[in-house]
């Protein structure tokens, strides 16, 4: 990975040197915890919060690219401008390296069948009826479908048409 035109020994696609990341964070975050209450804007001073800030940092990077690696990107201990400048570049590597694979996977954005995203999760049997009777438009481009729609009304109305034949004959 480079960072600040720095090359460092690590990827995020390395489950090895993410396990590293994680482990230096949360140390980092417990080290905070533990001294972090000493060193305070109001109580011990700026300058001291302020150093005790870039050599938390450090200690970060030192542990995740190795030792040494907050030198080579020019922290010095005391800029808590240059960590910040440090930790944005360090996290649009990270994200780029991931960009990377998500274009390598999926080079296009489009889908190679226009249809393919159209397809939706299946239905139960009540789903399908409930879908068809809110859009019969819709079912109708399909010619089995709508072949058994109009079976279905043909049946409707010869009921209708025996029925009232039923009917006539019950009353003569």
């Amino acid at each position: 990975m480079t960072i600040l035109d720095q090359e460092f020994n690590f990827s995020t696609l390395n489950a090895t040197d993410v396990d590293r990341m994680l482990a230096a964070t949360e140390k980092q975050k417990q080290r905070a915890a533990a001294e972090g209450g000493r060193y305070t804007p109001e109580g011990s001073g700026y300058p001291d919060w302020l150093r005790f800030q870039c050599r938390l940092f450090m200690d970060y990077l030192d542990e995740v690219l190795g030792e040494g690696a907050s030198a080579r990107l020019g922290l010095d201990g005391s800029n808590f401008n240059d960590c910040m400048k440090v930790s944005q570049a360090f996290a649009e590597a990270m994200a780029a390296e991931k960009q990377g694979v998500v274009d390598f996977v999926r080079p296009d954005p489009t889908p190679a069948q226009p249809t393919a995203a159209l397809i939706s999760a299946p239905m139960n049997r009540a789903q399908r009826r409930a879908a068809a009777k809110a859009h019969p438009a819709k079912l109708a481009a399909y010619p089995a479908v709508s072949d058994f729609q109009k079976r279905e009304a043909d049946k409707a109305d010869r009921r209708k048409q025996l029925l009232a034949e039923l009917a006539e004959l019950d009353n003569d």
